[in-house]
């Protein structure tokens, strides 16, 4: 049981800090600062080590012939260290959760960004193929080309 209750508390650890660069993460696109870079790099170790912790937790469950935590802990007699791994269980099944949703918001943020940019690019460049920047006909361009395509 002391094998399981490390193995979660590394992973409980690991999802705290992800979800608080993740948060950085998001408030620095949304004010568009330059620190994005510094952000990613420090997330990247961060999962690495994650995936380390999963590989170590599947070693783990195969060893003790369980699907999951859930159904290991099941197993396992009642008493303080069953309740300590019960609750950090929950506790890292929350925090995947709000990892979960930070990463969805980071993704839409990245998306609407990169869609301003290519917008922008293909403004700049005065280029039109379609009704995006209005049709042909009003527009009087023959062009069929675009630097970058906002719609994709």
């Amino acid at each position: 049981m002391d094998e399981a209750i490390a193995l979660l508390r590394e992973q409980n650890a690991l999802c705290y800090q992800l979800l608080k660069l993740f948060g950085e993460l998001t408030e620095a696109l949304k004010s568009k600062s330059l620190a994005m870079t510094e952000i990613t790099q420090k997330i990247e170790p961060a999962i690495r080590q994650l995936n380390k912790n999963s590989a170590s937790v599947q070693d783990f469950l195969h060893r003790n012939s369980a699907a999951n935590f859930a159904e290991f802990l099941s197993a396992q007699p009642a008493d303080a260290k069953t309740a300590v791994a019960a609750s950090l269980l929950k506790q890292t099944g929350n925090l995947q959760a709000q990892i979960k949703k930070r990463t969805a918001s980071v993704s839409r943020l990245t998306k609407t960004g990169s869609a301003f940019v290519e917008f922008n690019l293909n403004v700049l460049s005065q280029t039109t193929a379609n009704s995006t920047y209005g049709a042909a006909a009003e527009t009087g361009s023959q062009s069929g080309r675009r630097i970058f395509d906002a719609n994709a």
